[in-house]
C-alpha cells in the first residue's frame, strides 16, 4: 500500500501547535483579566512556546513528504523551483504585518515606549525594539542568523526566520537524508538530533524557557533536521507498522500531557511531538479522527497567518485597554477573553484569505512561468 499523499491530520496538529503558543503569549493578560493569579502558575500554559518545535520537526517532514526524491541529487532548477515557492509561503505575509505596524509605530510613541521596556539586564536588547535596522533585519528575515540585537518588531517572525535558514539548508540535508538506507539507522539518527538538542538546551540554562534568535535557529536546526530523518524512516518502514499507529499517537499524547506535570521536564516534549507526527502520518485512531475533524483542519489551514498576527493583537489590546480590561469582574471579563481570541481568529482567517492563499497561488504561477520559459529555451537550443 504506498503512502498517502495528502495527511490531514498534520494540518489539524499544525493548528493545535499554533493555538498553544496564543495560550502562552495571552494567559499573562487573560490571568489579569479574570483575576485569576493562578494561571500565572500554570505549566501548560507556560510550555506552549514548545508548540514551536513542533512546528520545526512538522515542517522537516512535510518537506520530505512533498520533495520526496527531487533531491536525491541536487539539480539547479529544482533548487529554483523549490526557493520560489517557500519565498511566496513566507515572505508576502511577513511584509503585510510589517507594513501594516508601520503606522502604529510612527504614530504611537506610548506602544513603542512598551515594547522597549524592560527591568532584567538580560532583556535590554529589547531598548532597541521598533528600530528602522529592527525592521530591515524582520524584513529580511535574517534576525535568527546573526547574533545581532538591532530591535524587534513583529517578535514571533523569529521563527519564520529560522525556517527560511532550514528552506536554504533544505536541498543538502535532504539529499543526506536520501543516502540513508536503512529505516533503524534514520530513526537513529532522527532521536540523536533531538537528544543533541535537548543536551544543548540544558547546557545552555535554556531548559525551562524559551531561547529565540541565534539559539531559536539551533532549535530550529535540530528539529527540522529530526523531522526530515522521521520522514526518511517513514518512507522505508514496511506499510504494517499502521496498525501501530493509534497506540503510538496515544503515547506520544499522554507522554507530553505526563510532562506538563514538572518543570523543566517538557524540554523532553520533542521526542513527544515528533512521534506523534510519525503515527499521524498513518491516519489511524482517534487522535487522528479528532485533528482532522472540520474545526480543528481550518485552525490548522489559518494557523499561520494566526500564528504571525496574534501576538501584535494581543499586545495592541494589552497597550491600549490594559487598565480597563484589569477592572472588569469575572463574567464581562471571560466575554472580553473570548472575544480576543475570536478576533486573532478572525484577523489570521482575513490574513490567510487575502494575503497568504493569493501569495502562494502567484507564487505557483511564477514558477510555472519560469519553467516554461526554461523549457522554450530547451527547443530552440536543441532546433
Amino acid at each position: 500500500m504506498p503512502k498517502a499523499r495528502s495527511i490531514p491530520s498534520l494540518t489539524g496538529v499544525r493548528g493545535v501547535a499554533a493555538l498553544w503558543v496564543f495560550m502562552t503569549h495571552f494567559y499573562g493578560l487573560a490571568a489579569d483579566i479574570l483575576h485569576q493569579p493562578w494561571m500565572l502558575h500554570s505549566l501548560f500554559l507556560f510550555n506552549g512556546f514548545r508548540g514551536v518545535d513542533l512546528f520545526f520537526v512538522l515542517s522537516g517532514f512535510i518537506l520530505m513528504h512533498v520533495h520526496e526524491g527531487q533531491f536525491a541529487v541536487l539539480r539547479w532548477h529544482v533548487i529554483r523551483d523549490f526557493f520560489i515557492v517557500r519565498f511566496f509561503r513566507v515572505y508576502p505575509l511577513n511584509t503585510f504585518v510589517l507594513l501594516a505596524m508601520v503606522p502604529l509605530v510612527l504614530l504611537s510613541p506610548g506602544y513603542v515606549a512598551m515594547q522597549r521596556y524592560y527591568t532584567d539586564p538580560a532583556f535590554a536588547y529589547r531598548a532597541h525594539n521598533l528600530s528602522l535596522p529592527g525592521f530591515v533585519q524582520t524584513l529580511l528575515l535574517v534576525q535568527s542568523w546573526t547574533v545581532l540585537k538591532l530591535g524587534e518588531w513583529n517578535i514571533v517572525s523569529w521563527t519564520l526566520s529560522a525556517e527560511v535558514l532550514g528552506y536554504l539548508l533544505f536541498p543538502l540535508l535532504a539529499m543526506g537524508a536520501m543516502r540513508i538506507v536503512s529505516p533503524r539507522h534514520a530513526l537513529a539518527l532522527c532521536v540523536a538530533s533531538l537528544g543533541v538538542l535537548v543536551a544543548v538546551l540544558f547546557v545552555c540554562h535554556h531548559a525551562n524557557n524559551n531561547p529565540t534568535g541565534t539559539f531559536g535557529a539551533i532549535r530550529m536546526f535540530f528539529c527540522f533536521s529530526a523531522g526530515i530523518l522521521l520522514y526518511r524512516a517513514y518512507h522505508m518502514l514496511p506499510d504494517s507498522m499502521e496498525r501501530h499507529a493509534s497506540s503510538i499517537t496515544l503515547a506520544a499524547v499522554a507522554f507530553i500531557a505526563a510532562t506538563l506535570f514538572f518543570p523543566v521536564v517538557p524540554v523532553l516534549d520533542v521526542f513527544g511531538f515528533t512521534a506523534l507526527v510519525f503515527g499521524l502520518a498513518y491516519q489511524r485512531g482517534g487522535v487522528d479522527a479528532l485533528l482532522r475533524s472540520g474545526p480543528v483542519i481550518w485552525l490548522g489551514r489559518i494557523s499561520f497567518s494566526f500564528y504571525l498576527t496574534h501576538y501584535l493583537i494581543i499586545g495592541i489590546i494589552s497597550w491600549g485597554m490594559g487598565e480597563w480590561l484589569r477592572h472588569l469582574g469575572f463574567v464581562p471579563g471571560l466575554a472580553v477573553t473570548f472575544a480576543i481570541f475570536g478576533l486573532c481568529l478572525l484577523v489570521g482567517a482575513v490574513c490567510y484569505h487575502l494575503v497568504e492563499r493569493p501569495s502562494q497561488r502567484f507564487g505557483r504561477r511564477v514558477m510555472q512561468r519560469v519553467e516554461a520559459r526554461d523549457a522554450m529555451i530547451a527547443v530552440r537550443g536543441a532546433a
